[in-house]
């Protein structure tokens, strides 16, 4: 009996530990250093639905000064909750090919206002306007690298998230 009894707690030891794994925000794509802040009068177009924006390189200038792996794309999304216009920010390395050069871009000419970013190798199709980088079809298996996004009157901070 104790012998069954043992058994059972540890079967029900292993299945807590493994049911407590949530990989939901994990990314293959490297952690790298973020920080970006934006004045967003310098980019009107991220006041209006769905504006993008993207940086591949550091412009203290314009007060970005890491880009993660691969770049940064900062996306505006609609909050159905509220009428605000919010935003999001992903690492533009496509976790696909999980190389800091081949990188995803806004989908259409101007990619100032596109809904999908399409990774420029794979072709994999990302959406953006949930706000959330989820894929939508192609070779990836995961979404885009997800990080967090602070608004301070007309400013925009961007910083690595850290629910790895």
């Amino acid at each position: 009996m104790k012998f069954k009894l043992k058994i059972f707690v540890f079967v029900l030891f292993c299945w807590f530990v493994i049911s407590c794994n949530n990989d939901s925000n994990r990314s293959s794509i490297p952690i790298a250093p973020v920080q970006v802040r934006i004045n967003l009068l310098h980019f009107p177009h991220l006041s209006a639905m769905p504006g993008t924006q993207y940086f591949t390189e550091a412009n203290p200038a314009i007060g970005v000064w890491n880009v993660g792996y691969g770049g940064v794309l900062i996306s505006t999304f609609m909050d159905l909750s509220s009428p605000n216009v919010l935003h999001a920010a992903f690492d533009m390395a496509c976790p696909y090919e999980m190389n800091r050069n081949i990188r995803v871009f806004p989908e259409g000419e101007d990619g100032r206002f596109a809904a999908f970013a399409v990774c420029e190798a794979c072709g994999s199709r990302f959406n953006l306007i949930d706000g959330l980088g989820m894929l939508m079809e192609g070779p990836a298996t995961e979404g885009l690298r997800r990080f967090n996004t602070f608004r301070d009157g007309t400013f925009l901070r961007v910083v690595q998230r850290y629910d790895l």
